[in-house]
C-alpha cells in the first residue's frame, strides 16, 4: 500500500527544508505527497471594521494566488517521478491542518528557527498542530539542512503512549534506515503501563522488521535529557530524531522546561514526533 504525506507549505512560493524533507522523505518510501497551502484571515482584520472588506478582498486574491501554484507543483513532482496533488484552504491554519492529517499517514511541518509564529513553545502553530493531530508530525527545523533523511534514526524511547505513537509512525522509516539507534530513558517503573504489545523496545522492534542498536539514557542527563539527545544524534550524525511530544502537559513543559521544549527550540535535526 502505498503511503500518503502531506506537507504544509506556509509560504509561497514552495520552498525551504521543510519541502525539501518533504521531497526526500516521498522518493525514500515511494510515497505519494500532497501540499497544503492555508490562506488565513487573522483575528486583527476584524478590529476595525472599516477595514473588513478590504481584507476580505486581500484574502480572496492570496486564495487566487495560491490556487495558481497548483501547476509549479505539478512540474515539481512530474521532475521527481512523484505523484501528488497541491491543495489550499481558507481558514485557521491549526484546524485545517490536524483535519487535513487525518487523512494521511504523515504530516510534514517547517518550524522557524527564530521561534516567529510559533512562540512561545507549546502554543504556536507547529506545537498546536503536533498536539490536535492524530498522525506522527515530521518537524523540520529551518536550518537543517536536510542532506539525508532516515539513514541514521535516532530513537528517544521513554516507555509513555506518546513514545510509542512516534515510534509507530517511524516504521516505514525505520524499515528502510541504514542504521537505528534507541535510547532508552524508560523507568522499571514504567513498564506496567503497557505503552506497546513488548516492554522491550528492541524485541517489538525487531518483530517489526527493523534492527537496533538499544541503549540506555545515562541517569545524569534526567530529568531533562534533551541536551544529552542533541549531543548524541550530532556526534553519530544521526539525520531524524523519534521521539514522544509532550509527555507532560504544555503549560508545565513551559513552566519546567522539558525535552520537547528545548529540541523544538535547540535542535537542527528534523524530529518525527507525536502526542
Amino acid at each position: 500500500m502505498t503511503l500518503e504525506l502531506l506537507v504544509h507549505i506556509a509560504r509561497l512560493p514552495p520552498q525551504g527544508a521543510g519541502l525539501r524533507a518533504a521531497l526526500s522523505l516521498a522518493a525514500r518510501l515511494g510515497s505519494r505527497l500532497d501540499a497544503l497551502h492555508v490562506v488565513d484571515l487573522p483575528a486583527a482584520a476584524f478590529t476595525v471594521p472599516e477595514a473588513v472588506p478590504m481584507q476580505l478582498d486581500a484574502v480572496r486574491q492570496r486564495a487566487t494566488d495560491a490556487k495558481a501554484v497548483s501547476g509549479d507543483w505539478a512540474t515539481l513532482m512530474a521532475a521527481r517521478s512523484l505523484k501528488g496533488n497541491w491543495r489550499v484552504g481558507n481558514g485557521d491554519t491549526v484546524t485545517l491542518l490536524t483535519h487535513a492529517a487525518a487523512g494521511y499517514d504523515l504530516l510534514v511541518m517547517e518550524r522557524s528557527s527564530t521561534m516567529r509564529g510559533d512562540a512561545p513553545v507549546g502554543f504556536g502553530v507547529v506545537s498546536r498542530t503536533v498536539f490536535g493531530s492524530s498522525r506522527g508530525v515530521l518537524v523540520v527545523p529551518e536550518a537543517a539542512p536536510v542532506e539525508t533523511l532516515g539513514e541514521h534514526v535516532l530513537i528517544a524511547w521513554s516507555g509513555s503512549r506518546e513514545s510509542a505513537l512516534a515510534v509507530r509512525s517511524s516504521l516505514p522509516l525505520l524499515r528502510k534506515a541504514a542504521r537505528v539507534t534507541v535510547i532508552d530513558g524508560s523507568r522499571d517503573e514504567d513498564l506496567g503501563t503497557c505503552a506497546l504489545p513488548d516492554t522491550d523496545i528492541c524485541g517489538w522492534l525487531d518483530t517489526h522488521g527493523v534492527k537496533a542498536e538499544v541503549r540506555r539514557l545515562d541517569e545524569g542527563a534526567r530529568p531533562s535529557p534533551g541536551p544529552a539527545l542533541l549531543e548524541t544524534a550530532h556526534a553519530e550524525k544521526a539525520d531524524l530524531i523519534v521521539m514522544g511530544a509532550w509527555g507532560r502537559s504544555r503549560l508545565s513543559e513551559m513552566v519546567l522546561g522539558g525535552t520537547t521544549r528545548y529540541l523544538f527550540m535547540q535542535s537542527d535535526v528534523p524530529m518525527l514526533v507525536a502526542h
